[in-house]
Order: C-alpha cells, then sequence, then structure tokens
C-alpha cells in the first residue's frame, strides 16, 4: 500500500511559515516606523570619524553653511540663504523641528535646469541628494530652491 502524499513539502512549509513571520514583524512595527527613523537619523547625524550629514541637519547647521560653496551636479553653487518656513503647533518626532528653503546661486555663469534630482557635495559633508527647482524671481534668474521639510 502507497503511503499518502501531504499537499505541501517541508521545504515548502517552511518557507511559507518563515515569510508568515517576517511579514508579521513587518506588521508589528509599522506603527514604530517614524519611532525608528528619528532614532536612526539621530545615530547617524555623524558618521564614524565625524563626518556630518546635512541630510539630516537642521535649519540653524544649514543657516551656518550660508555663503560655502557646493558642488551641485558638477557645477558650484554658493549657498545663498535659508529660509525658515513658519509653521504652528507641535512637527511630528520624524520631522525637523523647522522646515525651510535653501537657495543655491551658480558661481560662474552655468544654468541649471530645475525639477531634478542633484547630488550636492560641501567639503566637510557627505554628499546628499536634492531636489532642485528654479526660484522663479526676475532679480535672480538662474538660482536654485531645494525645500527641507
Amino acid at each position: 500500500m502507497d503511503k499518502a502524499k501531504p499537499p505541501f513539502s517541508r521545504r515548502t512549509l517552511l518557507l511559507a511559515l518563515g515569510g508568515t513571520t517576517i511579514a508579521a514583524g513587518a506588521l508589528v512595527a509599522a506603527p514604530f516606523r517614524s519611532v525608528i527613523a528619528r532614532s536612526a537619523g539621530e545615530t547617524v547625524g555623524a558618521l564614524p570619524g565625524g563626518t556630518p550629514l546635512l541630510a539630516t541637519a537642521s535649519y540653524e547647521e544649514w543657516l551656518a553653511c550660508v555663503g560655502s560653496q557646493f558642488i551641485v551636479g558638477g557645477v558650484a553653487m554658493r549657498l545663498a540663504g535659508v529660509q525658515a518656513f513658519a509653521s504652528a503647533g507641535v512637527r511630528p518626532a520624524y520631522l525637523r523641528q523647522r522646515a525651510f528653503a535653501a537657495f543655491f546661486d551658480p558661481v560662474g555663469p552655468q544654468a541649471m535646469a530645475g525639477d531634478l534630482i542633484y547630488t550636492a557635495t560641501l567639503a566637510e559633508y557627505v554628499p546628499l541628494e536634492i531636489f532642485l527647482s528654479l526660484s522663479y524671481n526676475p532679480q535672480t534668474p538662474a538660482r536654485m530652491l531645494a525645500v527641507f521639510n
């Protein structure tokens, strides 16, 4: 008499069980995503060796960089200014305490396309990816704008 074959092999059953465990862990961690992201951002606020990150820097840290020369998409750009946005109430913990806009002016006669993601590099910081838009100000037609929330 032949043995009855189970509908699933042991390997398939273990694979399904492992996938279910991973999915359940993701669902349990989902409500804590903002807490995890915020603590991770604070943990890596500077890389080993003390190299700071502008990607997670505050308004005050960006304000201290005004006048600095960045290389943005291969073009030399000067950080012309930083302007904080008005905000009322308490901001979520996973966001910066203050949203702001950073304004970049090209150092030379170069012009850049707006509404694109560029890699920005400043000498003592880790490079970061930023979305730059044209500012549409007639006094500064080449100025680029980045918003940090």
